[in-house]
């Protein structure tokens, strides 16, 4: 499954690099934790993503060979450029888990110095690292120094609303070796609450001479490129906005190429989509933990359409494969008979309109 250029091409302005890795426009998967699985990278590269990130990568568990880990790292060549993010607190451990990102077919390898998660910050590692400049540069500089790839970073603005010691920060990680920075334009305090402020990403990009990329609250098609004008970033994340909808980057593109953007999908095509997804799951790892990991996203597929709260219901409850298309067959024909029973009531109305008249 390769990606199709025609739902990817976009103008030539758009086009940028980092490093040695050329990329072909600015729509970027983000890396969510529990989401973007190798399945969901490959859906969002056919439907028009330049770039897919991976979901946060141990670098200690790494080092102990842990099997699941190294399942996390698994590539495809339909996917390329793909970036493959670790997090990690040690600069040695985090410069040792090079080899296995390159080894596993990293064009790119991120550092997470924003996951806001306690367990994650306990540890030192993610947005524990902005409190910690020092170490970060360290931790970039041990990585590129071993790296033949890009090493590019992902933080926020700054620990509350305020602070500009992410600016700072930005710098240290710049003169660090760093390729690429990521911005996630919420303080760590927000976390994922109120909005994301890309005057923060505006500053970046004016304080740094490597790419920027915005990353926060991107939920409609024309966002990207607004967010293109108002900052002169380099590329835009699109993560949140991408769960249970990967024809996100189709709208995206459509709109940075001055089109109108197509109408989300109707239900058959989404679910189409969703079976792909979940079939790719359970090949990639045992059926379980595909079906745990497909529950939360089956949610989305099927976000905004009609009579779908009972189906959302009971899509949160799947264990197995083989119960989904039943219960996507289902709501097709629920759906379609309460289509027509609307069709007839408001016919019936109008009718009666006419015969009152």
């Amino acid at each position: 499954m390769m990606p199709n250029s025609l739902l990817c091409e976009v103008p030539e302005r758009y086009r940028w690099s980092i490093g040695a890795v050329e990329i072909d426009g600015p729509l970027v998967l983000g890396p969510m934790a529990g989401y973007t699985s190798l399945p969901m990278r490959l859906l969002s590269r056919r439907a028009g993503a330049h770039l897919v990130c991976s979901e946060m990568i141990s670098a200690q568990a790494l080092a102990y060979h842990n099997a699941k880990t190294f399942e996390l790292m698994l590539t495809h060549p339909a996917e390329h450029p793909v970036s493959l993010q670790l997090f990690g607190s040690d600069p040695q451990v985090m410069a040792d888990a090079v080899p296995f990102a390159e080894a596993a077919g990293a064009d790119i390898i991120d550092v997470n110095m924003g996951c806001t998660v306690p367990k994650i910050v306990r540890s030192d590692g993610g947005a524990a690292l902005i409190t910690d400049p020092i170490r970060a540069a360290e931790i970039i500089a041990a990585m590129v120094e071993r790296a033949k790839v890009p090493v590019t970073c992902k933080i926020r603005a700054g620990q509350f609303r305020g602070d500009n010691s992410y600016l700072d920060l930005a710098c240290r990680l710049e003169q660090a070796g760093a390729a690429a920075l990521a911005l996630h334009a919420r303080t760590v305090r927000q976390r994922f609450w109120g909005e994301a402020d890309h005057e923060h990403t505006r500053r970046l990009v004016e304080t740094l001479h490597i790419p920027v990329i915005a990353s926060g609250d991107v939920m409609s098609p024309d966002r990207p490129r607004q967010i293109l004008e108002d900052t002169g970033c380099a590329g835009v994340m699109i993560a949140r906005g991408a769960v249970g909808r990967p024809w996100a980057f189709t709208q995206a593109n459509q709109a940075l190429r001055g089109e109108e953007p197509s109408p989300d999908p109707e239900a058959p095509q989404r679910f189409g989509i969703a079976m792909c997804q979940a079939q790719m799951l359970v090949l990639q790892s045992d059926e379980t933990t595909a079906m745990h990991q497909m529950r939360g996203q089956l949610s989305w597929y099927s976000k905004g359409l009609p009579y779908s709260h009972e189906l959302r219901r009971r899509f949160s409850e799947v264990r197995h494969l083989s119960e989904l298309p039943p219960l996507m067959s289902g709501y097709l024909t629920y759906a379609a008979e309460q289509a027509e029973l609307a069709a007839a009531q408001i016919a019936a109305m109008l009718a009666e309109d006419e015969e009152f008249e």
